[in-house]
């Protein structure tokens, strides 16, 4: 029996060994052998900012619960823990040995956008990590920022492009921020308030003006907002971007407008500023580097050109090659003077000077394509003939403008080397020497000398040349003497033109042309009407044959007083009574003063614009009032106003509004008429010896 009980005993005990040694191989188990029976998942709802999780193989018979924990690799890839959420498993939270949770973003210790490990610590020791991680990230990747509009512009579109029409920011409590900043990142400017994160592409309209207040490079940045994180916000993006002031051309040119008004115009075009031009400014320097003007320019409408015309009295009317500098005020009160200058080419161009001989005794003078800035008053060519190296003048022409060119006749008057000089005159009576030329003369080309009688308009003349140049005054060469001269005086109506003749004792008739005057006549000249229709109402000029203060009542007044129309009283100098209450007189005027002249009469002179009486110039209507003597011979005809008469019809002075003096009165003192010329208030004048200046 003992056998049989210690068979017994070791046939029971083994099957207790058995037992034991299984008991030890489940506990000698590896955790990761153990882990291998979970499975994880996680679900990252984005919109809402919410971690769904679902851990898999729970046995609630060997695992009482978990520790699910949260963690994120920082910069330094140091593992940070944000959130350790114990969890008990109960019949109710673990079926079929599942269990699902969830955590938002709001639960994390420290809030930032990353993409989360989620692991589990089960009670038995059991780690467990889901292979997938909770994308709480910004998706970079998904948007871009846009910055456009040139870089001249005040407005840009700032865009943030959601590429994808993704949640690029999760969670709902967050905002976005649109700033401007310097590159250098200070004085960051808040556009507007936060906004929710949009989940399409989102347009902002940005003045530029209310955030930037230079040039350069700045910054369009967005930052998202949210409280919770790490100070409160973090930089989504930002994209570089540039204000600049552009412009174009700077230059000058000249126009009909600007010659007229004495005047250059400077310009610069397409000017653009991000920040608003506010007013631009031409600074002008002369060759020497030296500021001589400064002027603001004018906005032409609503382009981006300014201009300016520069006075070229604000340059002292010194020609040559200017510097244009330009700067620029925006709206932001900074001036910029542009990089880039023009040039402004005020210079005279003096064009081509050709001299033609002709068959005639005469040389043919042409000044082609010459140039004044502020226009050409009138060109002048002066003759000179040079002998034993010394020049002299012996003659000044008028150039006659036809098609760009200045053209004069010039009638040989001495032989040998001769050279003649084209000069222009300024505006302001400067005269500018454009181009010199020489050529020859013989001695059988020079003009005629003398007295010859010559026919004009089919009759016969007798004339008087010095050295070929026909005299057209010949008060000097017939010696005439005051008051004693029986004359002849014709008066061509529709030439408004008085030719005066002396006698001629060898073709016993008067055809010696003396003297010609340019007047007035009546304004009306249309009438045939003589003498015998003259009224203080009349505005004619009889036709007819008269003579000077002969008809025993009217004689000659140095200064006459004359009724008009209305009633008042005029006075004119130096009058010779014709007839009725038709006189030669120098122009009436208001007072008993060599300054009482209306310039609009003065000027009217070689048209019609009298009552009846023949209006002169003073110098002329004292000539014929010395040495007219009473009982001269006047004769008033219709006329032609394409023949004037043998002598021609004289130039006449024109004078400004502002000159209330005849420029031919010898009261008038020379210093004045002097003055008035150079500046151009008068077109010429006589010296008190008689001598022509201008015209």
């Amino acid at each position: 029996m003992l056998k049989q009980g210690k068979h017994k005993k070791k046939f029971i005990a083994l099957p207790a060994v058995f037992m034991i040694a299984i008991v030890v191989a489940v506990f000698a188990i590896s955790p990761n052998a153990k882990a291998a029976q979970y499975s994880a998942d996680v679900n990252a709802d984005r919109e809402n900012g919410v971690c769904n999780y679902t851990l898999a193989g729970i046995d609630t018979a060997q695992t009482s619960g978990m520790t699910t924990k949260v963690t994120y690799k920082d910069e330094s890839e140091n593992t940070v823990t944000v959130l350790e959420q114990p969890v008990t498993f109960t019949a109710e939270n673990c079926q079929n040995g599942q269990y699902s949770g969830s955590f938002s973003l709001s639960d994390l210790s420290t809030y930032a956008y990353r993409e989360y490990t989620v692991s589990f610590l089960m009670s038995d020791g059991t780690p467990v990590e889901a292979a997938a991680k909770c994308d709480f990230s910004i998706h970079r990747d998904k948007f871009t920022l846009d910055v456009a509009g040139y870089k001249s512009k005040t407005n840009r579109t700032i865009s943030l492009v959601n590429k994808e029409n993704d949640i690029i920011i999760p969670g709902k409590d967050s905002q976005i921020q649109l700033s401007i900043l310097k590159k250098n990142g200070k004085d960051e400017k808040k556009v507007g308030t936060a906004t929710v994160i949009p989940t399409a592409t989102k347009n902002w309209d940005v003045d530029l003006t209310k955030y930037c207040n230079t040039y350069g490079t700045y910054y369009a940045r967005f930052t998202v907002i949210n409280s919770k994180l790490s100070g409160g916000s973090e930089m989504l993006a930002q994209k570089e971007f540039n204000l600049a002031l552009t412009y174009g051309k700077i230059g000058s040119k000249s126009t009909s407008k600007t010659e007229k008004n004495q005047t250059f115009r400077v310009f610069v075009e397409k000017v653009n500023s991000a920040l608003v031009v506010k007013n631009v400014t031409f600074n002008i320097y002369n060759s020497a580097g030296k500021l001589v003007c400064t002027e603001k320019g004018v906005h032409n409408g609503t382009s981006t050109y300014y201009y300016s015309d520069i006075p070229l009295k604000t340059i002292n009317y010194k020609f040559g090659n200017y510097k244009i500098e330009v700067s620029v005020t925006d709206n932001a009160g900074i001036v910029r003077i542009l990089k880039k200058t023009g040039t402004a080419s005020v210079r005279v161009k003096t064009g081509t000077l050709t001299v033609t001989k002709l068959a005639n005794g005469t040389a043919k003078f042409r000044l082609k394509n010459a140039y004044i800035p502020g226009n050409i008053k009138s060109v002048r060519f002066k003759v000179y003939s040079i002998k034993n190296g010394k020049r002299t003048l012996i003659k000044k022409l008028i150039g006659v403008y036809s098609n760009e060119t200045y053209i004069a006749n010039y009638q040989y008057m001495v032989s040998g080397r001769t050279q003649v000089v084209a000069c222009g005159y300024t505006q302001w009576n400067k005269e500018i020497k454009f181009k010199t030329k020489e050529f020859s003369v013989k001695s059988s080309e020079v003009g005629k000398n003398g007295w010859r009688y010559e026919k004009y308009a089919g009759k016969v003349y007798k004339f008087y040349y010095k050295n070929g140049e026909k005299l057209t005054d010949l008060t000097n060469v017939l010696k005439l003497k005051k008051g004693n001269n029986k004359l002849k005086i014709v008066v061509n109506r529709a030439a408004c033109c008085v030719t005066i003749y002396a006698y001629d004792s060898q073709k016993k008739a008067y055809i010696i042309p003396v003297k010609t005057c340019t007047v007035s006549v009546g304004r009306d000249t249309a009438t045939t009407s003589g003498a015998a229709g003259l009224s203080i109402s009349s505005s004619y000029t009889p036709l007819g044959s008269y003579s000077i203060s002969s008809n025993g009542t009217a004689a000659k007044y140095s200064l006459k007083p004359m009724g008009e129309p209305d009633g008042s009283t005029v006075y004119a100098r130096w009058a010779s009574h014709v007839v009725g209450n038709v006189y030669f007189h120098a122009i009436a005027v208001g007072s008993q003063s060599h300054y009482a002249l209306r310039a609009s009469n003065y000027n009217k002179l070689g048209s019609a614009a009298s009552a009846g009486c023949i209006r002169m110039t003073v110098a002329d209507a004292k000539w014929l009032y010395d040495y007219a003597a009473v009982g001269s011979s006047v004769k008033i005809e219709k006329g032609n106003s394409k023949k004037p008469g043998p002598l021609g019809k004289a130039a006449t002075i024109k004078i400004a509004e502002s000159i209330n003096y005849d420029p031919t009165d010898p009261s008038v003192p020379a210093a004045t008429k002097k003055k008035d010329y150079k500046a151009g208030r008068i077109s010429g004048y006589m010296t008190s010896k008689g001598k022509k200046v201008g015209y």
